[in-house]
């Protein structure tokens, strides 16, 4: 009887020393490892092992996180072990958004690879906002696009457009502004071969019948959905003020032309009365020379006083005749 109580008393011994440390290792096991993200694992059916959870709380990762996205990469049938997230999580990726967009680009049939996802998301920018544009198309203006006519006409337009981002563009696609700009250089380059401003009125939409063969959005982030003209206005006559403008020019040269001939002639009639007044210095000169020569002729010999005075009274006789006929002709009725 006493063997027999000792042996049972033994069992239970070992029993309850066996129960002891289950349930201290239980208790270990719920402090040390991650339990909650190992029993969500366990019920989602995605199994992680322990040893890796408990290295990721070593490192102070939050393992519940890696585990819901490995979840849902398993669930979703991305294929994503749970060693390749942790490492796309340790390289700076954010596990949710680049799972989140996958699916979502998954469920809205675009093309995103996996790839891809992660260069766009390592790089810094907001995958999930770039898929959304992908999936969603959005709607631009550009105002005041304006350019003259064959007939020289100013017209000016606003320009309306839907875009979607292109994901395969995602990284080395040019911006929406060099979109806008590459637009507003389509239509420009299509009104300045319009013939005439009143053709262009009438069939507006033929500015943008053919952007889809020009190319526009070839390398750039965002693909055109559909372009159109919103409105048309006519600006300037530049023929007409340009018309204008050259008849001015044309006035102006010409008044510089008779303000020009108007100068020449008054220099012209300074060069001759200077000329003139030269002619007389000279002149007067001369006859100054005159009575200095009659005097050293009558010096010499060669000229006496007599001949003198028969000179003085033949150039007083002269003056005095030429002093009648001007008097007669003055006073000589006009016929």
């Amino acid at each position: 009887m006493n063997l027999s109580m000792l042996s049972i008393s033994t069992a239970g011994i070992v029993f309850s020393v066996l129960g002891g440390i289950v349930l201290i290792s239980a208790i270990l096991f719920m402090i040390i490892v991650p339990f909650k993200a190992w029993l969500v694992a366990i019920f989602a059916g995605a199994y992680v092992p322990s040893y890796k959870l408990l290295a990721l709380k070593a490192r102070k990762i939050d393992a519940l996180m890696l585990v819901e996205a490995y979840i849902q990469s398993q669930k979703n049938g991305f294929g994503f072990s749970f060693s390749e997230l942790e490492g796309y999580y340790l390289s700076g990726g954010n596990c949710k958004a680049l799972l989140s967009a996958l699916y979502k680009a998954k469920n809205s049939n675009i093309a995103l690879d996996a790839e891809k996802a992660k260069a766009i998301d390592l790089a810094g920018l907001d995958l999930m906002a770039i898929v959304d544009s992908a999936v969603k198309s959005k709607n631009i203006t550009i105002e005041n696009v304006s350019a003259l006519t064959q007939d020289s006409f100013e017209v000016i337009v606003q320009v309306k457009a839907s875009i979607k981002a292109n994901l395969n563009m995602a990284l080395n696609g040019n911006d929406e502004n060099a979109l806008r700009d590459k637009i507003s250089s389509f239509i420009i380059g299509k009104i300045a071969l319009s013939g005439n401003y009143k053709a262009l009125l009438s069939r507006p939409q033929n500015l943008t019948s053919d952007w889809q063969k020009a190319k526009i959005d070839n390398d750039n982030f965002f693909q055109i959905v559909s372009l159109e003209i919103g409105k048309v206005e006519i600006g300037r006559d530049v023929g007409s003020e340009m018309a204008v403008k050259r008849a001015e020019k044309e006035k102006a040269y010409a008044l510089i032309n008779i303000e020009k001939e108007k100068n020449d002639e008054i220099l012209r009639e300074l060069q001759m009365k200077t000329a003139v007044e030269e002619k007389k210095a000279e002149v007067l000169s001369a006859e100054a020379e005159v009575p200095k020569a009659i005097a050293d002729a009558i010096k010499e010999g060669r000229f006496s006083v007599m001949d003198y005075y028969k000179l003085m009274n033949l150039q007083a006789d002269t003056a005095l005749r030429r002093s009648i006929l001007s008097d007669d002709k003055a006073n000589k009725p006009k016929e």
